[in-house]
This record gives C-alpha cells, structure tokens and sequence, in this order.
C-alpha cells in the first residue's frame, strides 16, 4: 500500500466540512487561497506543503464542540486540532498553524501573539479561511459585484488590525485577477487544486494509514458520548474475526482500518439525532441512512482504498435488500462487508444509547440471530462472531 497524503487530506477534508457547521469545499476553497498566497510569497516546497496541510485540516479541533462557534470562542478548536495534527504524519510540523490560525495580527487574539511571532502559515490560513467565511455567508443575499468589491474592503480594513499587511498585500494582487476568482468559485476546486498543489507529498503506507484512521475514529466517536470508542470497539472485533478466518495480517489490518472508518459520514448527521432519546421519525432516519454514502464516496476519494471503502460503508446492506444506501442483496454484498455488519450489531446493541442500557453479549447475539432467520445479515458471519465475544 502507498497512498498519496494529499489526495487522503483532501477527502478527509470533506468529512469535516460535513459536520453540522456545513460549509462544502470550505477546506478545499481555504487550501486553494492558502496556495495562490503561499505562490505569490514565494515559500518554498516544505513551507507550501506545511501550509497546504494545514489549510486542509484547519477545522479538525472543530470536532464535538459544535458550541464553541456559538460562543465566539474559535480558538478552542485550533488549540484542540493542533494536538490532534501531532498524531498525523509529518503533522507536528504544522501543529502550530493550526493553533494559530484564528490570531489577530495587532496581538489581540487570544493567544496574544502578534506579528511575525505568529507563524507565517497561520497568518495564511487565516486570511483565506476569513475570505471564505465571508463569501459564502454572502452568496445569495448579494451580487457577485459586490460580494467582491466588500470582501476587498474588508481585506483592506483588517490590514495591520487582523491580518498581516504582507499577506493581505499579496492577496489584494491575487483579487485583480479575474481567474483567481473563477477558479475559486468553480465547482470541481478539487481539479484545480491538483494542478497547483505540492507534488512531493508523503507517503503513506498501512501503518500511517491506521495512524490517521484511529484519530478520525476519535472525531467522529466524540461527536456522542452515546458512541464513545463506537468505531474502536467495532474495529477491535473485526480484526479479531479476520484472524480467527485466517485472513493474511494485510487484509485483516485493512479490516481492521475500515471498522475505525465505518462511520465517518456520521459527521453529516446532527447531534439532535443522533443523541435523540425517542423513536426517530421517518424524516430523522432518512438523514441518518445518508451516513454510509458519505462514508463510501469521501474514502472512495482517497483512490487505491476501494476494498477499504466498501467494507466500511457497506455495514447496514441487508442479505434480503431491505438496507441501505444501495439496497444490495445476497451475492451483491461481499463477505466482508457481512463480518463488518455483525461487528457493528454486537457493538451497538451491547453499547448505552439514549435510550436503552447496553446489552449482555449473550442477548445482543440472540438478537442478532433472529436477524438471521428473518435473512438480514449472515448466519456464517454471526458464528464467528461468536468465537470471538462468547
């Protein structure tokens, strides 16, 4: 396995885009200003790369504490996705901008720096996750014009105050050209961060990639104290049940990697439902099945993952075509996928939810049988399952 760390960044970016603060390609739009700046400033190809990684990930820290944005307190998420980044590869190299990321130039940001203490790459991020904000929280109540025209003076009124004038400089260019704009707004930015990114990315094999998975199994866990260590435990019993198959250490790694991933779309879900102490409604469930399509598209991004991909978003198919988001049936849902489905049962009926106290092992199995007899999930499956938790 040799995966591109940008492509990966640039998916996951999506899942935190996602959250209930929902602003798609946010990371995207942010990462591609930071690169146009960083071109303009002449940083070098580590600088850029450090820049680049932190504008993807800007708003990991933003995680559980959806009230910090309530609050006007943005420096809570920096502080938290700056330890965060550290347990990313090549990520303590970019902690600090991230931390810093929501400084005021003039030192009146709450970390109190100011100037050129406040490192270059946050100064960046800063500016461009600002012009972003500012944009598309305008869109549809203003014309193009004068969206334009106000984003300028805004850059030009926080020049010296929030933002560094050299930076705010280099961006003020950037708007006097009409591509910077077009390509900005275009709607695959994706394709045109490809074309400008840094080609001498990192590397990422198995180990970095379970490394990254297990941090994003924390985001998305946190976002409930009902899921705490959800995709951990579930990840925990597919590994064991791909050992006792005698899978290879590879594929029962990579089992392993989609069970702490199964549920990443969950970051598209509110908390009003997934912490809902009631039935939900049939509106309620209807956002809540569009979590494994969004686990399957952002990890289908990465590229060279498909088999991870499938394994993790696969886990509510049902054997008689009742699941989603596909409605597979039988032969259509691979042997994996159904070791991953029984996982993730056991570990939601054995876990407290708003509702309920968690199962003992043995009425979550009984349970999980009757699925079986009425050709939900596999019997197969199930009586390894079995070994492994009875």
């Amino acid at each position: 396995m040799n995966l591109n760390y940008n492509n990966l960044l640039s998916a996951l970016s999506l899942a935190l885009d996602v959250q209930e603060y929902k602003n798609m390609g946010h990371a995207r739009r942010v990462a591609y200003i930071s690169l146009r700046i960083s071109e303009m400033l002449n940083l070098d190809e580590k600088e850029t790369k450090k820049v680049y990684y932190s504008a993807l990930l800007h708003d990991i820290g933003q995680g559980d504490i959806y009230e910090d944005f309530n609050k006007d307190e943005w420096w809570k998420h920096s502080e938290r996705g700056s330890e965060i980044v550290k347990k990313l590869p090549f990520g303590e190299n970019f902690s600090d901008i991230i931390r810093y990321h929501h400084e005021n130039y003039d030192g009146s940001g709450h970390f109190k720096l100011n100037g050129d203490s406040i490192p270059l790459g946050a100064q960046i991020v800063f500016i461009s996750d600002q012009f972003d904000i500012r944009y598309t929280s305008s869109v549809g109540k203003e014309s193009e014009y004068n969206i334009r025209n106000n984003i300028k003076e805004g850059i030009k009124s926080g020049t010296g105050k929030m933002f560094n004038p050299v930076v705010a400089n280099a961006l003020l260019d950037l708007t006097r050209q009409e591509k910077f704009w077009l390509d900005y707004k275009f709607f695959d930015i994706k394709s045109i961060l490809k074309r400008i990114e840094p080609k001498d990315t990192v590397s990422i094999g198995i180990n970095e990639l379970e490394d990254i998975a297990e941090v994003f199994a924390q985001i998305i866990d946190n976002r409930s104290r009902f899921t705490y260590n959800h995709s951990k435990g579930i990840s925990k019993l597919a590994y064991e049940m791909a050992k006792v198959i005698g899978y290879d250490e590879e594929t029962s790694r990579k089992i392993k990697i989609a069970g702490l991933l199964h549920d990443l779309g969950k970051l598209a879900i509110p908390n009003s439902i997934l912490d809902k102490p009631d039935k939900l409604t049939e509106e309620e469930f209807m956002v809540i099945k569009s979590h494994t399509y969004y686990t399957k598209e952002i990890l289908k991004e990465i590229g060279r993952i498909d088999d991870i991909a499938e394994w993790a978003a696969n886990h509510h198919e049902k054997l008689d075509g009742s699941g989603y988001p596909e409605g597979l049936k039988g032969d259509e849902i691979g042997e994996i996928d159904r070791h991953v489905a029984v996982c993730d049962m056991y570990q939601a009926l054995t876990e407290d939810r708003p509702y309920r106290k968690g199962l003992e092992p043995k009425q979550a199995i009984d349970i999980i049988a009757k699925s079986v007899k009425d050709n939900k999930v596999s019997g197969e499956s199930l009586e390894i399952l079995k070994e492994v938790v009875l």
